[in-house]
């Protein structure tokens, strides 16, 4: 503490003392309060050990923005991990759907007592499709809830985000659908 900064306070409450009526102060029992403070009252810091908080609070800031810019990256990643999510389930259940389409097509030209066979197969493909599309809707709706400021609506984005990742292994559950069925097609085809 400074000295002016001392100063004040002994002037406050010597005011203290006088609003309450007492006009003197006895002199031990001021000494007595300047002794008490002497020994409990930090000295200023000197000029190095001013520079040694500088140098910790600096420390703890690095560390601070270190942490900060790796919860950064690990969004970034996180976020990037499940657009290729969405966009692998779009493209198996896509290329299915595109490739049933176009055996079918081959087998209504030459076979075509076996087209509602095969037509059966395109379903869960196409479902998958469908679903990979409604993901991509919940994404963007969870990640518009998740930058909300309000807590309910963060909880919101959280269901939203557990919605997303129950759509994405439903479409790959409807690949795999697809492809038992097309392999049980094929397999009464030949």
């Amino acid at each position: 503490m400074k000295a002016k900064d001392f100063a004040k306070e002994l002037r406050e409450l010597i005011e203290g003392i006088k609003a309450k009526g007492n006009e003197t102060i006895v002199c031990d029992a001021l000494i007595t309060y300047l002794a008490n403070y002497e020994n409990t009252a930090a000295s200023d810091p000197t000029p190095l050990e001013v520079e040694q908080f500088k140098l910790q609070m600096q420390s703890q800031m690095e560390q601070i923005k270190r942490a900060h810019e790796g919860q950064l990256e690990m969004f970034r990643s996180v976020i990037s991990s499940g657009q290729a999510a969405i966009k692998t389930g779009f493209l198996l259940n896509g290329g299915a759907s595109i490739a049933m389409l176009a055996f079918i097509g081959h087998l209504s030209e030459n076979s075509a007592p076996l087209v509602p066979q095969f037509s059966q197969v395109l379903i869960p493909f196409a479902l998958g499709v469908l679903l990979s599309a409604v993901l991509s809707g919940v994404t963007y709706l969870s990640q518009w809830l998740y930058a909300s400021t309000r807590p309910g609506v963060k909880r919101a984005g959280f269901a939203a985000n557990i919605g997303c990742i129950f759509l994405g292994l439903l479409s790959y559950g409807m690949f795999s659908w697809g492809l038992c069925r097309a392999y049980d097609a094929f397999r009464s085809f030949s």
